[in-house]
């Protein structure tokens, strides 16, 4: 089910660039009448120059909210900054990556350090 909304508030999908946004977990029930058993998918419109952490707090969640979540597939960190044509999961604070993320975070898995960004 593909909802479209602008910070959650209903719009028609010709409104211009949009960003894509998968809630998991607890974050579905920003989309009233979602289930566990179905994608839960809302549009919003796309801001030039907005990074993850103004994005996250524009949907009214706070980054102490948050799990492990992604931009286009990658980590998310609170410094990067949203393209039109993103696409977001949003992954609760009690939903975090198989053993932690480990090699994704850069904790003693990999054979460089990383920079790596908290929430």
């Amino acid at each position: 089910m593909t909802h479209t909304y602008d910070s959650l508030s209903v719009h028609d999908s010709d409104s211009g660039p949009m960003i894509e946004i998968h809630l998991y977990g607890r974050f579905r029930e920003l989309v009233p009448g979602s289930h566990a058993d179905e994608d839960t998918v809302i549009m919003c419109d796309y801001v030039a120059g907005e990074t993850f952490e103004r994005f996250v707090k524009r949907l009214g969640v706070q980054t102490s909210d948050l799990g492990d979540c992604f931009v286009d597939g990658n980590l998310a960190k609170l410094t990067v900054v949203i393209k039109d044509g993103d696409r977001v999961g949003l992954f609760p604070f009690n939903m975090r990556l198989i053993d932690g993320g480990q090699y994704i975070k850069g904790h003693g898995c990999i054979e460089h350090d990383i920079e790596v960004d908290w929430y």
